[in-house]
Formats: C-alpha cells, sequence, structure tokens
C-alpha cells in the first residue's frame, strides 16, 4: 500500500538518546541497563585500517520508542510484524500545554482539543510540554498523566498510535492496573510512542507523521526516530 506524503516543513519530535535521561528501573528487572555508548575500535587501533566503531548498551525502551502490543500482549503483535501503513500516516496534535504538574488530562480534555478533527484510525500525539522536564529530579512524579477514561476514549477511536511528551508509565490514583495506559493501549493494539519532544514547534493541527523503529525480529519494542510533515 502506497502511503502519499505531503512536502513541507519537518519538525524531529525524537529524544535524542546521548542526551537523554537516567530511565526509571521499576520491579522484576533482573539487572539494570542505561544508556552508554563503548568504543569498540580506535581509529589508530594496530591493523584496524583507520576506522572507528562504536557499540552501545541500551533498552529497547530507551528514549524515543514503539510499544508493541507483545510489550503486554504475549501473543501480541512484535515490532518487526507492524505494517508501515500504521506508523506513517495522519496525525493529529493535542494541545495541552496548559496541564499543571501532576494533573489529570481527561477524556472530555482530549475531546474539547481534538474530538471534531480527530478520525477513526489516525494518529494523536498528546502535547503538553512536560519534556522540557526531562531528566530533573522528580520528573516523572510531577508529570501530567491519562485518566483510564481518556485512555478509553483513545481505544474507543480505534487509534493507530497514542504519542506523548509526558510520562507514560504513571498511573492515575485509582487506576484499574499498573501501567494502565501503555497496558490498555497495548491490549487494543495501539501502539504506544513515549518521551517525545519539540511538539510545540509543530504549527499545524495536522500532520503526516512518520516513524521508524529499528526492524528487530521479536522485539515488543525499538527505538525510533519519529519526524512530522507540515504543509507550509
Amino acid at each position: 500500500m502506497a502511503v502519499r506524503l505531503r512536502s513541507g516543513r519537518i519538525v524531529d519530535i525524537s529524544l535524542q538518546l546521548g542526551d537523554t535521561f537516567q530511565m526509571h528501573t521499576p520491579g522484576g528487572f533482573t539487572r539494570d541497563l542505561q544508556f552508554a555508548l563503548e568504543v569498540l575500535k580506535e581509529y589508530d587501533a594496530p591493523g584496524g585500517a583507520g576506522q572507528i566503531v562504536r557499540g552501545a548498551h541500551l533498552r529497547l525502551h530507551a528514549g524515543t520508542h514503539i510499544d508493541a502490543p507483545a510489550h503486554f500482549v504475549k501473543d501480541g503483535l512484535h515490532v518487526h510484524q507492524i505494517p508501515l501503513e500504521t506508523l506513517v500516516g495522519e496525525a493529529v496534535v493535542a494541545n495541552l500545554s496548559d496541564r499543571a504538574p501532576d494533573s489529570p488530562i481527561t477524556a472530555q480534555d482530549l475531546e474539547r482539543a481534538v474530538g471534531g478533527t480527530l478520525q477513526r484510525g489516525e494518529r494523536l500525539l498528546i502535547r503538553t510540554d512536560w519534556n522540557k522536564h526531562y531528566g530533573e529530579p522528580g520528573w516523572e512524579k510531577g508529570s501530567p498523566y491519562l485518566t483510564p477514561e481518556a485512555v478509553d476514549w483513545c481505544v474507543a477511536r480505534g487509534l493507530a498510535l497514542v504519542g506523548m511528551d509526558f510520562s507514560h508509565g504513571k498511573d492515575a490514583p485509582g487506576s484499574p492496573s499498573k501501567f494502565y495506559t501503555s497496558r490498555t493501549l497495548c491490549e487494543h493494539n495501539v501502539l504506544v510512542m513515549p518521551y517525545l519532544k519539540n511538539l510545540d514547534q509543530i504549527r499545524k493541527e495536522r500532520v503526516t507523521l512518520i516513524v521508524l523503529p529499528l526492524s528487530i525480529a521479536g522485539v515488543e519494542s525499538a527505538p525510533v526516530r519519529a519526524v512530522v510533515i507540515e504543509d507550509e
């Protein structure tokens, strides 16, 4: 299936991995793994042909990434099984940059922001500008969060993807389960794309979104380079 792309202004909405923050390590991990680079071959290495080669240590959830359904669903889609048509297409930006720290984003908020614009099966980018606090102490605690009703609102519209520039791992008080936002979206085949930035640089409500994850077989998540194209 061919996808017709706009030509226009490009905005990179990906978090640069070299500048990313320390990732939270909740219970259940067999070991911690933070992003780090390692030089495997130096320019002046004997017999090295004047090359430098680096390796990376990282979780596949480091920085801006896609969570596929398999993150929570044992027989769910893995990243390499996601159709490119899901990852490229029309997206709508919900501007909720007026959120106070540690405040809810409700279904009514989303309906007011984009209810008349967002079409079934499209992609939603939720802007709060909380990305400006990435890496600060307590950034996750102070982050806005989706209420269960807001998550259900996204599911009911059959969205292909929900991206956000605030903590996707923060549960609303009284949530039915831990990691309710990501868990529920994954269970309904809605891709989750957290750790966005630069949504404040997007000038149009409707844009073309391009999300390119590493094509790794059999994984539940992968880092992405995500950009939007908006008409001039």
